[in-house]
């Protein structure tokens, strides 16, 4: 956890005292507006000149005027001594409701505040900008359980994408091809390793695709996707993913929680 930050004098802090002063004015002033809203038939009385009801419903919509108005304004001085996450103890309260938010069936969350995972997806909390980026796409929603629906659909999105195996795999070759005649030329003459570190391939490909959005996090969800395709075999030759055994490669997590560590590719011939 981080340690305290420097924010303004707050009265009203983090995702429950929210919840527990703002929500339910929010809810009040929302009902006022349903109230106001259904006097729209006060446009009726252009052509039914019911001079009483016409009074009647003006009177109505000056004190439902009047009354939003208060609530409007009560909600913004509370809004204006808020923080939600001032200390450690609000972002502790964030990361455990934003840990309990998640169903079951989804990997499972790592890192601490402000930088998570839940595999292939990366979530970084900026409460003090009141911005969280997930997978680099800023969102302005930052309560809790509404990022953890967010991160749950974009998860979902990235399963139901349509992977093209194939083509990955051949700008893998490609990537890998372009290394390793570089590193020969370097070496003029002597052996070099066989194996190309995964995050070189990844800047490479990140390079030639001019998609800098693309992370390593992605990446290794296209790793992920590969292995489980029959693409790992392709032009008649095997690529071979080295497991790595520390952090210094990707990690990839399945649903159930299990991380897999690779830090290479290495590419032979197909067995016949």
């Amino acid at each position: 956890m981080e340690q305290d930050v420097s924010v303004k004098e707050a009265t009203i802090r983090g995702v429950g005292g929210f919840e527990a002063t703002l929500a339910p004015k929010l809810q009040a002033l929302a009902k006022g507006i349903e109230k106001i809203g259904k006097l729209k038939k006060i446009g009726s009385q252009a052509g039914l000149m019911n001079l009483g009801e016409l009074r009647k419903q003006l009177d109505d919509v000056r004190r439902l005027s009047k009354d939003l108005d208060q609530m409007a304004d009560t909600i913004e001085q509370d809004l204006d001594s808020y923080a939600i996450a001032p200390t450690t103890t609000e972002q502790l309260e964030w990361w455990e409701r934003f840990r309990r938010s998640f169903h079951a069936g989804y990997p499972p969350l790592d890192g601490e505040y402000p930088v998570f995972q839940v595999f292939p997806v990366e979530i970084r909390v900026d409460l003090e900008h009141e911005l969280v980026l997930v997978n680099n796409r800023t969102v302005r929603t930052i309560h809790p359980e509404a990022v953890a629906s967010m991160v749950e659909k974009e998860i979902d999105r990235l399963n139901r994408e349509r992977f093209n195996a194939s083509g990955f795999a051949k700008a893998l070759l490609r990537a890998y091809d372009l290394l390793m005649a570089e590193a020969k030329q370097k070496a003029e003459g002597h052996p070099i390793s066989p194996g190309v570190p995964l995050k070189t391939l990844h800047q490479v490909l990140s390079m030639r695709s001019g998609a800098s959005s693309y992370t390593l996090n992605q990446f290794a969800f296209d790793i992920y996707r590969l292995r489980r395709s029959e693409s790992i075999i392709t032009d008649g030759r095997k690529l071979q993913f080295g497991s790595s055994r520390n952090r210094g490669g990707i990690v990839i997590t399945m649903p159930g929680g299990h991380q897999e560590y690779f830090g290479s590719l290495e590419v032979g011939e197909a067995s016949k």
